[in-house]
């Protein structure tokens, strides 16, 4: 009978320990970041039929999380757990690149590589490096290194008609991750 009458004030005090504890917790906030890089200018007049594919592109391994990374040594890297990408860079990337390409006019048309319609060319990316340098904390930069590669298709054979590495280093206000993520910071100079 002791035994009962010790388990129901135990188990209320256990309820509350409980309770308290959960309720103190703070909910973890993570900032999120999408690229949006705009195209300056008016479109070009389509310069010839061309019906180019985006590929999905690829990332270096050390770039491909969602995380911010920041280059903080000659070999060492972190990933931000509270500021990210909202979704993958590549996937990003690779969206922006299209939008920006079917802006331009180069192209009659510029399609998904899912697309039925069938491509007079196909361009791939590689995502070198899309990075936070803070090793010099007086200058702290945005850098971006890819290459891209256009494609030739005639029927089922493909060729390599143009291939470059671009690079892109903007100084950054402050390492702070907004600062680090503003796309005019990476892209558009601003």
């Amino acid at each position: 009978m002791n035994s009962r009458k010790m388990i129901v004030p135990v188990m209320g005090l256990m309820v509350v320990l409980l309770y308290s504890g959960c309720a103190s917790r703070k909910a973890i906030v993570k900032d999120t970041f999408l690229l949006d890089v705009q195209r300056p200018g008016e479109p070009v007049q389509a310069m010839s039929e061309a019906i180019l594919a985006i590929q999905p592109f690829s990332i270096a391994p050390a770039f491909q999380g969602k995380g911010l990374v920041y280059r903080t040594g000659k070999n060492r890297y972190e990933s931000d757990f509270y500021n990210e990408y909202f979704v993958s860079p590549t996937a990003m990337m690779t969206d922006q690149t299209r939008n920006w390409l079917a802006d331009s006019g180069v192209f009659s048309q510029v399609l998904s590589s899912t697309s039925s319609v069938e491509p007079t060319g196909m361009l791939e990316g590689n995502i070198k490096q899309i990075v936070a340098d803070v090793r010099d904390k007086a200058n702290p930069q945005a850098v971006l290194e890819i290459s891209f590669f256009l494609l030739g298709q005639h029927k089922r054979e493909r060729t390599i008609q143009f291939n470059k590495t671009y690079s892109a280093t903007r100084k950054l206000e402050s390492k702070t991750a907004r600062n680090c993520q503003r796309a005019k910071d990476y892209f558009a100079g601003g």
